[in-house]
């Protein structure tokens, strides 16, 4: 049985490589969202005053950030070329001139892709890693149950509004 999963788990990390999507448990069922989807709750900055026992309510937000040089500078996917025969071949390359950080990131896609597929793919990948390289945590009341990880939030404050992909959930 673990073989199975094992299967399962390599046939969709490719995909998920390309095309970002969320695997996450819900009820009883897995569902797989799509990255990039709207806001499903807003959510207001005194919200998240949650504490418990006998701890000083305010508000609690952890953030940190992955260092700059950390992340890729540029991306370079290897896949099999539709207009090659499936020859493999390497895209053009999605890169980032802005930034002190030196690392090329190069996956290796077992999927057919148009040239042009591939540049987009590279794009994406990119700026996915550059956006997500914030990670925010915070404490909601028992009212917001009803999220799941991958579901996307608002958090509005005086002046600013952020939106927010949860990654995980602890009860």
């Amino acid at each position: 049985k673990i073989s199975t999963i094992a299967a399962i788990r390599m046939a969709l990390e490719p995909l998920q490589a390309a095309w970002p999507f969320d695997v996450v448990p819900s009820g009883y069922k897995i569902k797989f969202v799509r990255r990039g989807k709207s806001p499903v709750a807003t959510i207001d900055i005194s919200e998240l005053a949650c504490v418990a026992g006998s701890e000083k309510p305010g508000v609690r937000i952890t953030a940190s950030r992955e260092m700059d040089s950390q992340l890729p500078r540029k991306v370079l996917i290897t896949y099999l070329d539709a207009g090659r025969e499936y020859d493999l071949n390497t895209g053009p390359g999605a890169e980032r001139l802005n930034t002190d950080a030196v690392n090329v990131l190069q996956p290796e896609l077992p999927i057919v892709l148009s040239a042009s597929e591939a540049a987009q793919i590279e794009e994406v990948l990119l700026y996915m890693y550059w956006l997500e390289r914030h990670d925010v945590k915070f404490v909601l009341p028992p009212t917001h149950g009803n999220l799941e990880a991958a579901d996307v939030v608002t958090i509005t404050a005086p002046g600013a509004s952020y939106e927010l992909r949860l990654t995980a959930i602890n009860y």
